[in-house]
């Protein structure tokens, strides 16, 4: 029991998830937990328990079980032994292997038939859980070994005194870089945060090729925390760049906070170089999408609130009062500068989300006209039509 519960806190310690142990009747024998799951959660989880006992008792005994419920939470299960005799399971989990937006959020909610009062509940929980993506597979592997085999006490050692700050012996030879590479580099990197700041993705996708370097010399004998360190900086980058191509500061600081969270979660280098073109992929839209640069103050507000809350019950009179200006003088100005009037912007806006989701193929077009802010789905299926010059659903089905 006491190896057991060693190795358990290992896990948690060095995954930051939770863990359960259960005997061969499934009855709890420790539970390491943050207590943070909402008891639906939790009710949820007591119905796979069967299911993953029974799976392992088929199984090898060296083997690991994977599983992912209806709230697209996900559990690695390894069987504990006896001899031959299954003798209980250690449960890991729940953990994401998907990105949590609010589609996601949406498609739960939808899924477990659930009042939408449940959205903000979830949001707080799903941050709060640790996202493996594909590496969940190593991860089963690394706890097989660990449970199936003793534990060894490691001793923690170091090469310097604590208070000593590490400063690496380099060699000039070791940067590796003449003047030409470095003259080079940097301007890759122009270029790169020139398209980024007019949103010429795929210019800034070629860029991006140019622009990526070896720089784990910097950190030695650590590559993976050398290329967090650098996509750090990248995030930084990009970031100023998309403020110079006139994104307003709210969207930039979501899309730096998710971005740079992830590079911090990343357990495997293919997972920073797949992080790296998602972030110039996502300034890029953001350049195209939401940027306001050249605007008046009245028509720069109105954009900023409009993509914002485009899927609340809003209209010109709202917006008017939300940004402090007369409703006439904002359908003038906005008018004159966009070409287009508020409301038709605002329903432009509405059917580019719902042309997304209806790809996406997880809502029905009812509940997409419904989460995209129409009031009816009569009202959103005709102006879906005047846009788009289909129905809803020859769209879908052309798609």
């Amino acid at each position: 029991m006491e190896e057991l519960k060693s190795k358990c806190w290992l896990i948690k310690n060095a995954f930051q998830i939770d863990v359960q142990a259960v005997d061969h009747q499934i009855q709890t024998i420790l539970h390491i937990s943050d207590d943070s799951d909402p008891l639906i959660i939790i009710e949820a989880r007591k119905k796979i328990y069967l299911e993953l006992k029974n799976s392992l008792e088929k199984a090898h005994k060296k083997s690991f079980c994977f599983h992912t419920d209806s709230f697209r939470l996900s559990y690695i299960a390894v069987a504990l032994h006896k001899g031959e005799q299954f003798q209980g399971m250690v449960v890991v989990g729940p953990f994401l292997i998907e990105k949590v937006t609010d589609h996601f959020i949406w498609n739960v909610i939808r899924e477990n038939n659930l009042e939408n009062n449940w959205v903000t509940a979830f949001e707080k929980f799903y941050k709060s859980l640790p996202y493996l993506g594909q590496s969940y597979i190593a991860i089963g592997d690394l706890l097989v070994n660990l449970l199936v085999n003793p534990r060894v006490d490691s001793q923690f050692i170091t090469t310097k005194k604590h208070n000593e700050q590490y400063q690496p012996e380099l060699e000039p030879q070791d940067y590796a870089h003449d003047g030409m590479e470095v003259k080079l580099r940097y301007e890759a990197e122009k270029k790169l945060l020139h398209f980024i700041e007019i949103g010429d993705k795929e210019n800034a996708m070629k860029a991006l090729i140019d622009f990526t370097g070896d720089f784990s010399y910097r950190v030695p004998g650590n590559p993976l925390r050398a290329k967090k360190n650098l996509g750090f900086s990248s995030n930084t980058m990009n970031r100023m760049a998309a403020a110079k191509g006139g994104v307003e500061p709210q969207y930039l600081h979501a899309i730096s906070e998710k971005f740079a969270l992830e590079i911090e979660a990343a357990v495997a280098m293919s997972d920073l170089e797949s992080i790296n073109f998602r972030m110039i992929e996502e300034y890029c839209d953001a350049v195209k999408n939401f940027a306001v640069k050249g605007y008046s103050t009245v028509v720069k507000k109105a954009l900023m609130y409009i993509n914002l809350y485009f899927k609340e019950p809003i209209n010109v009179h709202a917006i008017a009062d939300e940004i402090g200006f007369n409703r006439m003088y904002l359908a003038r100005k906005f008018k004159e500068e966009l070409n287009i009037g508020v409301i038709d912007y605002l329903h432009k806006k509405r059917i580019e989300e719902a042309i997304f989701l209806i790809e996406q193929g997880r809502l029905s077009i009812t509940d997409i006209g419904i989460h995209v802010g129409f009031s009816s789905y009569n009202y959103f299926c005709k102006v879906f039509k005047e846009l788009i010059g289909m129905t809803t659903t020859e769209y879908k089905n052309s798609h």
